[in-house]
């Protein structure tokens, strides 16, 4: 593919960042009427004005919950099992899953694609963060020929998401993102520091889950693309490689993975199939 064929995104979400609530809610009413996000009477039912409706749209598609066809929108198979066993997205394991799909939907979401795996900066501003974004963009498209105003919306976006102060997300808060859980991003004042999570608030699951993608008709991989690179698990949730490498020991040890460091191979082989679904499911119905 040409570079000019790329396809990318900018500003979906109609200046509108993600509200705890949506989500849930949109999966819900979408299960119900598969065109309630193109009817008129979506801003009703939905209880939002009629550009939130198409907000909510936007990032059911960037979180990977819904997919459209000139039929209406129907949910994916990872929507249905988190409508299932987690139909409000309380658990934060449902918020990583989240997570793991907007940080690699390069389409639909560019600029959280390029931000999670293509910005090195620890510690940055919003105009830092804005050109590092917009070279790599550059280098994606194959030319500048996007807004700015639009990517720096999508920068806006982000912060918004994630990078409330600490202390500041509060739980009873309808109008913050529930993504601020992650602590992917910290704010002080104009600057903002990626962060790594709360080791409390992930688990082997979610390193699991992401490994089905990892090892998607492979039957191994270098450690080191586990935690470094595009798509890794290092990338995607912040996780250091030696918090990695502690859970894949405990996947080792539940028989997913052979985990093999001798003479600096640093390989993980997989030991039995696995797809994102069948982990979710696990997950939700016995480890929750």
């Amino acid at each position: 593919m040409k570079k000019s064929d790329r396809k990318y995104r900018l500003q979906g979400h109609e200046k509108f960042y993600l509200r705890d609530g949506w989500l849930d809610k949109g999966i819900m009413y979408v299960e119900q009427n598969p065109r309630i996000l193109q009817s008129k009477d979506g801003a009703d039912t939905l209880g939002v004005g009629s550009n939130m409706v198409k907000s909510i749209r936007y990032w059911l598609r960037a979180f990977g919950l819904i997919e459209e066809s000139p039929k209406g929108a129907f949910l994916t198979d990872i929507a249905k099992i988190i409508r299932k066993y987690d139909p409000y997205f309380e658990d934060v394991f449902t918020l990583w899953v989240l997570q793991s799909y907007i940080a690699k939907n390069i389409e639909e979401a560019t600029t959280w694609y390029l931000f999670f795996n293509r910005c090195d900066m620890e510690e940055f501003n919003k105009e830092d963060i804005f050109h590092v974004i917009r070279h790599e963009l550059i280098k994606y498209i194959g030319s500048d020929s996007f807004s700015d105003n639009s990517l720096k919306m999508d920068i806006e976006m982000i912060m918004l998401m994630y990078g409330k102060e600490r202390g500041e997300w509060d739980p009873e808060e309808k109008n913050v993102s529930a993504m601020v859980q992650l602590g992917l991003i910290q704010r002080s004042g104009e600057k903002y520091i990626k962060s790594h999570p709360d080791r409390r608030k992930v688990n082997e699951w979610n390193v699991l889950y992401e490994l089905s993608y990892l090892l998607y008709e492979k039957e191994s991989i270098s450690i080191d693309s586990v935690a470094f690179g595009d798509r890794s698990v290092g990338a995607i949730y912040q996780i250091p490689r030696v918090v990695i490498d502690e859970f894949l020991d405990k996947l080792e040890f539940l028989g997913y993975v052979r985990v093999d460091r001798t003479a600096g191979l640093n390989m993980l082989y997989k030991l039995k199939d696995f797809i994102p679904e069948e982990i979710a499911e696990e997950y939700y119905t016995n480890h929750r």
